[in-house]
């Protein structure tokens, strides 16, 4: 045992892997020998690996100061580069430069100065050219529209009356004004119209609410167009005096229209235009209504008259009535042609309103119209409840009995 740890330590002053391979061999014969051996020999390994590492390290970190030094000089001999270059070019320093970038903008500003005045001297002379353009062609158009209602009027020389004229070019007429009794006397034959030429009979059934009660189709006297009549009643929670504060007011847009365009054959282009024309007194008015079409406007005179009666049981009765009517002269011209215009002659619309007591009415709506055929007549009666049923939204909404 002495003797292997002599020859042990004999070994260890050179010791290195090829040696502890060697001495393993030797002492292959003494299990604790051959132990110290490998137990050295795997120390020795780890201190060269690890010698191994710091040479690599060593080196790699001396290639990396190599070369930071060289970058380090490379950088220096590029700043002085630059200082020589601007030292020899002073034109190029930001000082220079700011100050030429300045006197570019200063320049170019002035420039687009000058443009600007320039093209609004040219602006306000085209400007001016064209308003000088409109006025003469307003003056010419007048001119031309003067001499046409001077033609128009020649047969008209000596009757009185004046040009009406429509907002959207629609041809024009001229209006020979009703005297009152002209105005009285159409209404009283409206009326007989719509009491005994045209009673409603026949009882169709309700229309949203509505009772339908309508006259057998019948033509004109004429021949020439069949008459439909219908009435719509329904009792409405609203007193008299608030209905008449209502309806008197409401937009003339929503006051029903005496003619369909469809019960005529003709296809609507645009919105009814209505203007006034006389006025005998704040309830009673003369107005022309145009119904624009594709190649001809319906177009009617209607005289409107608001009165209030008071029944034999003591009730009172408002009675608000739009006909169509025509006044001696004016129904002379309208039975002469005119081009795109065709006359409606007969309509109207009655509107009862009967006092039941302080919060209930009792509502009645006439209408009455010529159509071309009997379809077209049919087709009326859907077109008609459109009246009421606003009437009773604006009378008594969210009150219905």
């Amino acid at each position: 045992m002495i003797s292997n740890m002599t020859s042990f330590s004999s070994h260890m002053s050179g010791l290195n892997t090829a040696n502890c391979l060697l001495a393993i061999e030797e002492t292959r014969g003494d299990p604790v020998t051959t132990q110290l051996w490998e137990s050295a020999m795997r120390e020795q390994v780890r201190r060269e690996q690890q010698w191994a590492r710091m040479k690599r390290w060593r080196k790699q970190k001396k290639e990396k100061d190599t070369g930071m030094v060289q970058e380090r000089l490379r950088l220096e001999k590029e700043l002085q580069r630059r200082v020589h270059q601007a030292r020899l070019n002073p034109d190029h320093s930001p000082r220079q430069s700011i100050g030429n970038a300045f006197r570019q903008a200063t320049l170019e500003c002035a420039a687009l100065t000058r443009e600007n005045l320039a093209l609004k001297k040219a602006i306000e002379q085209q400007t001016k050219f064209e308003s000088m353009l409109r006025l003469v062609a307003q003056e010419m158009a007048s001119h031309v529209s003067d001499l046409s209602v001077k033609e128009t009027q020649l047969h008209l020389e000596g009757e009185e009356g004046w040009r009406v004229n429509f907002p959207n070019d629609e041809p024009s007429f001229h209006f020979s004004p009703f005297s009152r009794a002209e105005f009285d006397r159409a209404l009283r034959e409206s009326d007989v119209a719509y009491a005994e030429r045209h009673p409603c009979t026949a009882t169709v059934g309700k229309i949203l609410g509505w009772t339908v009660d309508c006259a057998p189709l019948r033509r004109n006297e004429s021949g020439t167009a069949f008459v439909a009549h219908a009435t719509f009643t329904r009792r409405l929670h609203c007193s008299l005096d608030e209905s008449q504060k209502i309806l008197p007011r409401l937009d003339n847009k929503l006051w029903p229209v005496l003619v369909t365009p469809r019960s005529w054959g003709h296809v609507q282009t645009g919105d009814t235009s209505c203007q006034g024309l006389q006025s005998f007194h704040e309830d009673a008015h003369v107005m022309v209504c145009n119904i624009p079409g594709q190649a001809t406007n319906l177009r009617y005179v209607a005289l409107s008259l608001l009165s209030r009666e008071v029944g034999s049981d003591g009730k009172r009765v408002d009675k608000y009535t739009m006909t169509v009517a025509y006044s001696d002269a004016s129904n002379r011209a309208s039975e002469n042609p005119q081009e795109r215009v065709q006359w409606i002659m007969e309509g109207g619309v009655y509107v009862t309103i009967t006092e039941v007591d302080g919060s209930t009415i009792d509502v009645v709506y006439d209408q009455w119209a010529g159509c071309l055929s009997e379809m077209h007549g049919r087709e009326l009666y859907i077109d008609w409840i459109r009246f009421p049923v606003r009437l009773e939204q604006s009378v008594s909404p969210a009150r219905l009995l």
